[in-house]
């Protein structure tokens, strides 16, 4: 393609992309951008054997989008301890996990995230990475995507560093973009809703009957160009308001 000419389609896809009202697209890092969730799963599960505790990968699951403190309580399930020893489970726990991250590198990325958020930035749309882990820019600094996102939220951001309730509304504060002018990518029902609540466009990646509140579902980023987005976000708009349901709007549920 000659220089005019992709310059000419960079115009009209940054077009598209505001005829549709997109300015910005916020990626979780665990299970998004990055394969960490495993890391999580091993650190988590580590920690559990050496407590004598339960932990099974349905457990596992569960955690995905929790705060590290939320899921030790999940995986205590009542077990009465000291708030020191429960300090002490969540650093050695954080230990092991940091473990396991200093080994990432740029390969180590999912599949589609680095071509993907390049693409987007092609489109005219900024990317942020939004995460309730308080490691994700290390894991994003290994994985050498921080230069692709202007902002990054993660468990550090003292408006979240609890709950992570409003993690998603702190990252289009940070960008001075209207939530409804947001795309969430997320793996997590709890992400999931968070980012609806905040009145934002989400597309879940994974298993479509975990992420059935998603706006639109994927398989995964791989495969997915800045282009194909805009064209199934302008099929969503044309085919029912916001937050229409599987039953009354299934060309909005895909799976690629």
């Amino acid at each position: 393609m000659r220089r005019s000419d992709s310059r000419s389609a960079a115009a009209r896809s940054t077009r598209a992309a505001r005829s549709l009202g997109i300015r910005a697209a916020l990626f979780d890092v665990d299970g998004v951008l990055a394969d960490t969730a495993r890391l999580h799963t091993a650190a988590w599960r580590r920690l559990a054997d050496e407590e004598g505790l339960p932990f099974d990968d349905r457990l596992a699951d569960q955690l995905r989008g929790v705060s590290r403190e939320e899921s030790l309580r999940r995986i205590l399930n009542g077990r009465q301890v000291s708030d020191s020893d429960f300090r002490a489970m969540t650093d050695r726990k954080n230990a092991y996990y940091q473990e396991f991250v200093a080994r990432l590198t740029g390969e180590d990325a999912l599949p589609g995230a680095r071509v993907l958020l390049e693409d987007l930035a092609d489109e005219g749309i900024t990317c942020a990475a939004v995460s309730i882990s308080r490691n994700a820019r290390q894991v994003l600094a290994q994985l050498e995507l921080s230069p692709l996102l202007k902002v990054i939220i993660d468990g550090n951001d003292a408006a979240q560093s609890r709950t992570g309730l409003d993690r998603y509304l702190l990252a289009a504060a940070a960008l001075r973009c209207d939530p409804r002018k947001c795309v969430v990518f997320e793996d997590s029902t709890a992400g999931i809703s968070m980012a609806r609540r905040a009145g934002m466009v989400t597309i879940g990646l994974g298993d479509p009957r975990r992420l059935a509140a998603a706006d639109l579902i994927f398989d995964s980023l791989r495969g997915v160009s800045g282009r194909l987005l805009l064209r199934w976000l302008e099929t969503l708009r044309n085919g029912e308001s916001h937050g229409a349901s599987k039953a009354s709007c299934p060309s909005a549920k895909i799976t690629v």
